[in-house]
Parts: C-alpha cells; sequence; structure tokens
C-alpha cells in the first residue's frame, strides 16, 4: 500500500493513499470547506515576490494569503543590516499574525523559510493549524525543552562578511 506523507503541527504521519482521482476530489473537497489563510515564508535569497504563482492560485480558490518580504531580504534588502537575525524574521511573521489578527492559519516556509515557521511555533501554537516545510529546513532538534541557535549556522563574521 503507498502512504501519503501529512504534516500537521510539524508532525508526519502516514496515511493510506487512495486512487488519484480519488484523491484528487478529496483534497478538492476538503478545500472547498472552508477558506483558509495561509502565511507563505520565503528562503533567504528570495522575497515575498517568489509565491506570487502560488498566491494566485491559492486566491483563486477562495483563501487568504500573506507572503511578506522579511527584514533585509527581497524588496526589503535596503534595510538589511549585521543586526538582522532569525529573530528579526521571527519577529516579522510574529507581527503580521498579529496586526492581521490570524487565527487558524497554515504556515509554509521554504529553505530558510522553515527556520523562520519553527522559531514562531511556539509563541504561535493555538493560532497556527499546520505548519509545512516545503524544501525547507528543519531546525536539528525540536523536542520540548530543546534550544536551537542559529549562531551555529550564521556566525556575526559571516553576516559581517556580506555587509
Amino acid at each position: 500500500m503507498n502512504l501519503t506523507a501529512v504534516v500537521e503541527k510539524g508532525i508526519t504521519r502516514a496515511a493510506p493513499s487512495t486512487s488519484r482521482r480519488a484523491k484528487s476530489k478529496s483534497i478538492s473537497a476538503r478545500a472547498a470547506d472552508k477558506p483558509r489563510t495561509f502565511v507563505l515564508v520565503h528562503g533567504a535569497w528570495h522575497g515575498g515576490w517568489c509565491w506570487g504563482r502560488v498566491a494566485d492560485a491559492l486566491r483563486a480558490r477562495g483563501h487568504r494569503v500573506f507572503a511578506p518580504s522579511l527584514t533585509g531580504l527581497g524588496d526589503r534588502a535596503h534595510l538589511f543590516a549585521k543586526d538582522i537575525s532569525l529573530q528579526t524574521h521571527v519577529e516579522d511573521i510574529l507581527s503580521l499574525v498579529e496586526a492581521e489578527e490570524l487565527s487558524d492559519c497554515i504556515l509554509v516556509g521554504h529553505s530558510y523559510g522553515g527556520f523562520v515557521i519553527s522559531g514562531v511555533a511556539d509563541t504561535l501554537l493555538e493560532r497556527v493549524s499546520r505548519y509545512v516545510y516545503l524544501d525547507a529546513i528543519v531546525p536539528p532538534d525540536m523536542s520540548s525543552g530543546a534550544s536551537f541557535s542559529w549562531a551555529g549556522f550564521n556566525p556575526p563574521e559571516a553576516r559581517e562578511v556580506r555587509l
């Protein structure tokens, strides 16, 4: 039996696969049940613009979509400074969720965006229905009580060289 991976709350579980046609109908039926809110978080060398086609497709199906550019990246590159960090980007997404009063939303992170949505997870636990890691980085240890430091991946010397 084929298995389809289902990612919910950052935990992967397996669900039995159905025929392609039945699977397509069940996905369409679920998507039509209720419009959802998506927050799409880009990777390190992109901006919110990279989600354009995805955002258009989701909106065409009646969903709300937010694809912000993170501070210092994309169309906000003019804000880049040596003190921009993962925490800055986590705060970007936290601020968006707060300002837009989002709840029951789906956070999608691509590449470096996986770090960002992971950093947001503890604070927004009750407001996010799913975390989707789309070809994304997942921090090495996401167990309860574990700490993760972006400094191990992005030390100040590396940021200084990029300035």
